[in-house]
């Protein structure tokens, strides 16, 4: 017996396993460094908007007439049924921009506060109505008095 060499064989596993710690690891380390480097749009970001309020004190003795922006299902922005821009695919709107520019000079002439109500189609597009409010928020616009209506919960 002593010239018999015992062989010892590892049992046999029949379902293989993963070990999954490691990816487990992984995984939080690629959505903490996901977190970390992301960064907000800052024109989306600080959209510091003031909703209008009904409190009289604010209001001056000459009021400039209200701007009426409407965002259409195909994209056209009009302002007073006037119609701007009309190309949805295109984020940057120069015409209106113009026209709250305008509106602002000749507010700031009556010594008024500009108050502009937004109004979108249900079907409309999302960026184009953040189109038009990073146009109220435009460093040469600054219109802070948005009332925004024309939405249905359904």
């Amino acid at each position: 017996m002593a010239g018999r060499k015992r062989r010892y064989s590892a049992p046999i596993e029949t379902d293989p396993g993963l070990d999954m710690s490691s990816l487990i690891d992984v995984s939080f380390l690629l959505l903490i460094y996901f977190l970390v480097t992301s960064t907000l749009d800052p024109k989306e970001a600080d959209l510091g908007m003031t909703l209008p309020t009904t409190d009289s004190s604010q209001s001056s003795d000459v009021e400039v007439d209200q701007l009426t922006i409407k965002v259409e299902n195909s994209g056209l922005i009009t302002v007073n049924e006037e119609a701007m821009d009309a190309d949805g695919n295109v984020r940057e709107v120069p015409l209106l921009l113009d026209r709250l520019k305008q509106y602002v000079q000749t507010a700031k002439m009556l010594n008024s506060t500009p108050v502009v109500i937004i109004s979108a189609d249900d079907q409309s597009k999302g960026q184009r109505f953040i189109d038009v409010l990073n146009t109220l928020a435009d460093k040469d616009v600054g219109i802070s008095n948005v009332t925004i209506t024309g939405f249905s919960i359904e």
